[in-house]
């Protein structure tokens, strides 16, 4: 058994000790896989100073593990069976615990709850709604050192920060209300059909357009070969004069969401409203034709700011002290940022 494969819920962090819980009862040979692997795994991303296992100590209904260095014991992993359930305690210097929290983070168990999002915080919707992103996992965060950092634009730059709604279908009662608060917002625009943007907002659009009693079609993000329709769903003469509500899941600096405003005019259609879920706010770059440029209004149910509100507490983002100091330094000044990594930064426009 690996490390990565284990479920858990209610992890925390508190000095030295980091806590799990999955909801299986181990069996004793996976437990020793399991010490094994968090051995190879701490060696590797977490404390390069361990050097191997102690023999297994056992208990009633428990057992434990030394994990050793150089000096001698430099952990301890401890495994407690109850009924079922089997809880898992690790013991590490402060720095080295705080990464495998990070580790096993990513491992949570997600179980939507937006009464607790609710009894948790007060804030506005947009606030509300980033921290129903981050309490499915849908807003990630890296350092670098445990996972390897995001790309972004076009795969030439890095970024910290990442964010993936296209899982809200895996949560029904979350995507109902995300897709509610969207309808909500846009139901007052004057528009005649939705266009979705291949492939993360498709199904997106596809629920929105229902939700308003729309036709949906949606537009490719290259043409795969020369004779390919630029958008699927819909016919050139059938966009003739009609008012599109162009859909996409993130706005970063909102160059393909110009791109295809421009391809859907050129086949005769209207098209001055886009509305996206989760809003980077890195728009605004002077090399590109961006949307205001164009004219088209950007609607957003949420976006970075009210991702990183003080007022979304840990328990619900998970977010560390240092991951939120750098996305708040990614976000001031990317180029920066790249700079004090050792990266290059590339300058990037619509065309790349």
């Amino acid at each position: 058994m690996r490390l990565a494969q284990v479920p858990v819920r209610e992890i925390e962090c508190a000095g030295r000790v980091v806590r799990a819980i999955t909801p299986y009862i181990l069996e004793y040979e996976e437990v020793a896989a399991l010490a094994r692997d968090l051995l190879d795994t701490g060696r590797r991303l977490i404390d390069p100073g361990l050097t191997g296992l102690g023999p297994r100590q056992r208990e009633s209904n428990a057992e434990s593990y030394a994990l050793l260095g150089a000096g001698g014991e430099a952990g301890r992993f401890h495994v407690v069976y109850d009924v079922d359930e089997t809880r898992l305690a690790v013991e590490l210097t402060p720095e080295a615990a705080m990464k495998l929290y990070r580790l096993l983070r990513e491992q949570r168990i997600v179980r939507p709850d937006l009464g607790a999002v609710r009894q948790l915080m007060s804030g506005s919707l947009a606030e509300t709604l980033a921290a129903i992103l981050w309490q499915i996992g849908a807003i990630k965060v890296s350092l670098g050192d445990l996972r390897p950092l995001f790309k972004v634009d076009g795969n030439r730059n890095f970024s910290p920060i990442y964010i993936d709604v296209k899982g809200l279908s895996n949560y029904p009662e979350v995507n109902d209300f995300v897709l509610s608060a969207a309808a909500l917002l846009v139901r007052n625009i004057d528009f005649d059909v939705v266009c979705g943007i291949e492939a993360g907002s498709i199904s997106i659009a596809a629920l929105l357009a229902q939700k308003l009693d729309r036709p949906m079609f949606f537009a490719r993000r290259e043409l795969r070969y020369p004779e390919a329709s630029p958008f699927e769903g819909i016919r050139q003469h059938e966009l003739f004069r009609k008012r599109v509500l162009l859909v996409d899941d993130t706005l970063v600096h909102g160059w393909t969401k110009a791109r295809v405003a421009k391809e859907l005019r050129a086949w005769g259609a209207r098209v001055d409203a886009c509305f996206v879920v989760f809003d980077r706010q890195q728009a605004g770059v002077p090399a590109g034709d961006d949307l205001e440029r164009l004219g088209v209004r950007l609607y957003s149910l949420t976006n970075r700011d009210a991702a990183l509100s003080p007022k979304i507490p840990r328990e619900i983002s998970f977010l560390t002290d240092s991951e939120y100091a750098e996305v708040e330094s990614y976000f001031q000044d990317p180029r920066v940022w790249h700079r004090r990594r050792g990266l290059q930064f590339h300058e990037v426009g619509p065309a790349d």
